[in-house]
């Protein structure tokens, strides 16, 4: 048999392997609260379901080519930007409004537990325009 989507087959053996190793961890020390045991083997068993799935289309001409034709789609490629651009703004706006936050805190209250919450958003902050500066650089000159 040959192989047409070794992305695909990649994922089903991760997903497989992450299902099987669930299922046996939930089989050998099965939780004590009922809920808790159903929800964690429904999750293997998706797992499970989902990856034998992956794997099989890997190995499928039509399905390879179905898999290409919709990840290749304009509008599903137009839908992926806004959504991460919409994503970014987002986790902007909750980082400022964290460290902002933080820092009145901290100067309302004088409790030194309010000063991991503005030091840790504002380091991400940071991250994140370091991160957007170095991408719009190399995007500026490849383009």
């Amino acid at each position: 048999m040959k192989i047409y989507n070794k992305k695909g087959l990649v994922v089903g053996i991760i997903f497989t392997a992450f299902g099987v190793f669930n299922f046996i961890f939930n089989i050998i020390s099965p939780e004590e609260f009922l809920p808790k045991q159903v929800k964690d083997m429904t999750f293997a068993m998706l797992s499970i379901l989902i990856g034998i799935g992956s794997f099989i289309r890997a190995f499928s001409k039509q399905a390879t080519r179905e898999d290409l034709i919709k990840d290749n789609d304009e509008r599903n490629r137009l839908l992926t930007l806004r959504t991460k651009s919409l994503t970014l703004k987002i986790l902007y706006g909750c980082l400022i409004v964290s460290t902002i936050g933080g820092v009145v805190g901290y100067k309302l209250t004088a409790n030194t537990a309010w000063i991991p919450v503005y030091t840790v958003s504002a380091i991400l902050l940071g991250f994140l325009v370091l991160v957007e500066l170095i991408v719009s650089i190399y995007y500026e000159r490849r383009m």
